[in-house]
């Protein structure tokens, strides 16, 4: 890889291998967070992803943006669905942002919805990490929680046939972006910012459920 993508993804390895590493991350991917702690996940990515995806509706009309925010990509309903099999019908009442989640949601309704160098930055950060690692997350966590499509619906993109193919368009629209050097400096700092809010939601969780609770089997 080279252009932008490839500054982009340089600039933030050192923020995606500590939020890749986080104790209660590893801890889900090895089986031994409980299923309420799962559950607590998906009901924070629902919180983020509402914000994040109310951006896209807005910067649909963009000219800079426009081409990131693909309605294929969404994972609004996707995440409702898992949280009422896994919450059952009282599902919305039980969706608690922590701390982190707050500052999270937060700092995407308040630049992503007017700048598109901050758009893009989480947009990068949430989805093409969820066609990349997140896949893997995905498989392990429906293994260990013995979930089917109900509950980890949030993992698949049934509208996309080739995710790599996708990634590869993604990646040169990166490096196509129509934007003075500044913004793309803004963009890579969005993004190392991004990730590092990430991190904190996985503290918090990690917090809320300690490695002192009984794992999942």
């Amino acid at each position: 890889m080279t252009g932008f993508a490839a500054r982009l993804r340089k600039a933030t390895m050192s923020e995606h291998r500590d939020a890749e590493t986080r104790g209660f991350i590893t801890r889900l991917m090895g089986g031994t967070v409980p299923r309420d702690g799962f559950a607590a996940l998906t009901a924070q990515y629902l919180i983020i992803y509402r914000e994040l995806e109310a951006a896209a509706a807005v910067m649909r009309d963009n000219p800079v943006a426009a081409d990131f925010a693909d309605p294929v990509l969404s994972r609004v309903a996707a995440l409702e669905s898992d949280l009422a099999h896994l919450y059952g019908p009282d599902w919305a009442a039980r969706v608690e942002p922590v701390a982190a989640t707050e500052r999270y949601a937060a700092r995407v309704r308040e630049f992503c919805r007017t700048s598109p160098a901050h758009f893009v930055a989480h947009h990068y950060v949430r989805y093409l990490g969820d066609l990349s690692g997140g896949q893997l997350v995905g498989r392990k966590v429906a293994a260990t929680y013995r979930l089917d499509l109900p509950g980890t619906a949030f993992y698949r993109f049934d509208q996309i046939n080739d995710p790599k193919a996708y990634k590869t368009v993604y990646r040169a629209r990166l490096d196509a972006l129509d934007l003075p050097p500044a913004d793309l400096d803004t963009l890579v700092d969005e993004s190392q910012r991004a990730f590092t809010l990430n991190s904190a939601v996985f503290q918090d969780l990690g917090t809320a459920y300690p490695e002192d609770l009984v794992p999942v089997a």
